[in-house]
């Protein structure tokens, strides 16, 4: 079991991450858009945590045999939903109104992510395979992503080839370890069983690592796809 300071280190982190998302959605609506946006998208934010935590905490999310496991089918979804989001007009809006070296740096929350993936494994509640520790990279694009949005910022100059690569391989990274947890579930095809099975897709806080802060990957790395694809289609790349 997770001790109460990684489980509230893990829910300060969701709490931050749902705050840089408002400010995010504020600064790509000006004008009328912006009041609208500034309702919608909290309420829209607060019912994408509200659904997996009941869920969790109500035990429907308990079972993993026989397939299809309800977990793994909202995993599902709201990757879905994610997708389709970043695809969406809002999509372009905030993948053009945001500046790059943001869409880039916001991947840097990653490495606190993984830390507390770290600590879950110390704590004995995943296995090595999901941390820094066994199989999982993801801390790579965290700190590159850091070191990268920092010198966008600074104006010194960008390289569309090296943001791009950056991106395929951050994206990369996140399918690795997202396979990885996927196959140490206690599933029919679970593969990693060298330690605790994966249960943070049924467990509340966590269920939030994989419906809302790895959705979050995935959609920067989406918007920064789309905001490439733009400047490229305008001639700036």
């Amino acid at each position: 079991m997770a001790t109460p300071l990684t489980t509230a280190l893990f829910v300060a982190l969701v709490v931050v991450m749902f705050v840089a998302v408002i400010l995010a959605l504020r600064d790509a609506s000006p004008g009328r858009g912006r009041t609208a946006l500034a309702v919608a998208g909290p309420i829209l934010l607060v019912v994408h945590l509200a659904v997996p935590a009941i869920l969790a905490l109500a035990g429907q999310l308990d079972r993993y045999a026989p397939m299809p496991a309800p977990p793994l089918l909202l995993m599902l979804a709201v990757t879905a939903t994610t997708v389709l989001l970043a695809m969406s007009p809002l999509g372009l809006r905030l993948a053009m109104a945001l500046p790059l070296s943001t869409l880039v740096g916001f991947q840097s929350f990653r490495i606190g992510v993984e830390w507390l993936l770290h600590r879950l494994w110390l704590e004995g509640v995943i296995p090595a395979a999901m941390t820094w520790s066994g199989r999982n990279l993801d801390v790579v694009a965290g700190v590159t992503a850091l070191g990268l949005g920092w010198w966008l910022r600074t104006g010194r100059g960008s390289n569309r080839a090296l943001i791009l690569g950056w991106n395929v391989l951050g994206l990369l990274l996140l399918l690795n370890i997202v396979t990885i947890a996927i196959l140490a579930t206690p599933t029919s095809f679970q593969r990693f069983t060298a330690g605790p099975d994966n249960l943070l897709p049924s467990t509340w806080p966590f269920v939030w690592l994989p419906s809302f802060l790895v959705q979050l990957a995935l959609a920067g790395h989406l918007l920064v796809f789309r905001r490439l694809a733009a400047e490229r289609g305008q001639g700036r790349g």
